[in-house]
């Protein structure tokens, strides 16, 4: 980036951290924004030079049964904060993932109590039934901490961990009461998103299906998760035929072929199944080349009918989880506007998450 683009986006920054200390006076949009985007742009973390360093601890942790690790980040002020929980990505390296520890200390230098629990299941990339039960007891346990005791508490899930987040909210207790759900570039419905793996297309809501190409990681991981989840032999044969179909309609026919019993752990990881009963708010970043889980999914969820408040932003300054490493190179004005977008979408979460 040259010297006088360079400039626009540190003006951009110090303007859109000005605006968001008079519009929400806590300052949490601005040091959020300083703290994802100023290294990518700048070169140097902004937020890290006005406050100080998050706290940050691991403990072992049991929730719904099943032992795991849980990393926390503290702000460096005070006792008692608003929480967040994280809900990671089906990643092989759980709560080592760089990007998530990093998002772990940006919301707790904007002033958030942050839980990062390392789920088993989304850690092996396994499709595990009862996930949603046992995130839910991770988040009933964050709510329950004499730290958070009468403040705000919400969760975010990136990925295959947004989906599972987002069932459980529809179907258990404690996240059905959270008082916000973000979600970085989930799935909605898993029979859609996996005819999207195996077809590498995606069925656009109220449109004709188009070309996407997912991840090689995607395709190398989703294929085995549903055959493995599936309950019998012949389930396991109909999904095998599923990521051999030559079409988005085919490999969906051939998915929601499956028994009683396939179907069961299929809609039990949906969003979709029991979106109408998902209360809180919820607010959905999703970058529109991901190749994780392709943007249809998202413009599915905000097409379908819930009496909860939702809100969808599609931004180009992410790729998946991390900061558009080509962003700059599209020049000031993009990175600009984007960053305005993405500026007025932060302050109207933390409006809600306190």
């Amino acid at each position: 980036m040259s010297r006088s683009a360079l400039g626009i986006v540190v003006a951009t920054l110090a303007i859109s951290a000005l605006w968001a200390s008079v519009l929400y006076p806590g300052g949490k949009a601005a040091l959020v924004l300083l703290d994802v985007y100023s290294p990518a742009f700048v070169g140097t973390d902004l937020a890290a030079l006005i406050t100080p360093e998050p706290r940050a601890t691991d403990t072992r942790e049991t929730f719904g049964g099943l032992p795991m690790r849980v990393s926390w980040w503290r702000p460096g002020w005070g006792d008692r904060h608003p929480a967040i929980m994280i809900v990671n990505g089906a990643t092989p390296v759980g709560n080592e993932n760089a990007a998530t520890r990093q998002f772990g200390v940006t919301l707790a230098r904007a002033g958030y109590l942050v839980m990062l629990p390392e789920f088993p299941f989304l850690k092996e990339g396994r499709l595990d039934a009862d996930a949603p039960r046992v995130v839910d007891a991770a988040f009933a346990h964050l709510r329950g901490l004499p730290e958070t005791r009468g403040r705000a508490a919400g969760a975010f899930g990136a990925s295959v961990g947004a989906g599972i987040m987002l069932a459980a909210a529809g179907s258990q207790p404690a996240l059905a009461r959270a008082d916000h759900l973000s979600v970085l570039g989930g799935y909605f419905d898993l029979y859609t998103y996996v005819a999207s793996v195996a077809s590498r297309s995606q069925g656009v809501p109220a449109a004709a299906t188009t070309p996407w190409q997912p991840s090689a990681e995607a395709s190398e991981r989703i294929p085995p998760a549903i055959e493995a989840a599936m309950p019998d032999d012949a389930d396991r044969e109909k999904v095998r035929a599923a990521f051999r179909a030559a079409d988005h309609e085919t490999a969906l026919e051939r998915l929601r072929s499956v028994s009683a019993r396939g179907h069961a752990v299929l809609d039990g990881l949906s969003p979709s199944t029991v979106w109408a009963s998902v209360p809180p708010p919820v607010f959905w970043i999703h970058d529109p080349d991901d190749a994780y889980e392709p943007l249809s999914e998202a413009l599915a969820a905000e097409a379908a009918p819930r009496p909860g408040r939702f809100r969808l932003v599609v931004p180009r300054l992410l790729q998946h989880a991390e900061v558009s490493t080509g962003a700059a190179a599209r020049g000031p004005l993009f990175v600009v506007g984007e960053l305005w977008n993405l500026l007025t979408f932060t302050l109207d979460v933390l409006r809600v998450a306190g």
